[in-house]
């Protein structure tokens, strides 16, 4: 096992995850393939925490813990927000995230932790107190979402009561993720680099981006 995760880490994976998300986009984008690759979200996002855990160092007891605490905290704020509308505001969630629990996608949870990862990792580079790497983290995050709203409403992730994404949910995010992340970086859970972390995060970004320029430029054919 030892020898094949050596293997994996030896080789640079970015040109595949480039090409994987480009065939997502327009996998997304054409009518005839976008229920097929809506069914494949929850598939892309284990895979997306597959790789960050092979690429992660070391696999310890503290490690698993801590992600599993994160994993489960995010997929349990989820389960208050989209049960009682308190946090992010009134939503509801699609289909495409795949299996739910409590009207709750498991993913999620998968969701929350992958971001959480990614972004300490990016500003894990240039900042050094657990509190400003905390509060970056989460900013970052909240601009993560700002291009991906539009694109989970597309794609049948979720959809908001009313049509529009409420400040409540950014403002939500931004919360969440500065404690989630503050943990996360108190007890290390970016221990050593990760090579895939921060690619993966600017691929996801700029899969969402490019999903927005398309619904943008639909509105404006139609009109």
């Amino acid at each position: 096992m030892k020898k094949v995760l050596t293997y994996i880490r030896s080789r640079n994976l970015v040109p595949i995850l480039v090409i994987y998300y480009a065939v997502g986009i327009v996998g997304m984008i054409l009518p005839v393939s976008r229920s097929l690759f809506q069914s494949l979200t929850p598939l892309s996002l284990l895979m997306s925490i597959a790789l960050l855990f092979i690429y992660h160092e070391p696999h310890n007891r503290k490690f698993w813990v801590l992600s599993a605490i994160i994993l489960a905290a995010g997929f349990g704020l989820e389960v208050l927000g989209v049960t009682t509308g308190l946090l992010f505001g009134a939503y509801t969630y699609g289909e495409t995230l795949g299996l739910k629990l409590f009207h709750t996608p498991l993913m999620i949870g998968v969701n929350w932790l992958l971001l959480v990862y990614c972004s300490l990792s990016i500003v894990g580079k240039f900042i050094d107190s657990n509190y400003f790497k905390a509060i970056v983290a989460a900013a970052l995050m909240v601009v993560y979402d700002f291009a991906l709203e539009p694109a989970a409403i597309y794609t049948g992730m979720w959809g908001w009561e009313g049509g529009a994404v409420p400040m409540q949910n950014y403002i939500a995010w931004f919360l969440i993720g500065f404690v989630l992340n503050y943990v996360a970086a108190r007890f290390k859970l970016v221990a050593r680099e990760n090579k895939i972390a921060q690619p993966l995060f600017f691929i996801q970004f700029g899969f969402f981006i490019a999903l927005d320029i398309w619904i943008f430029a639909e509105k404006i054919w139609d009109f």
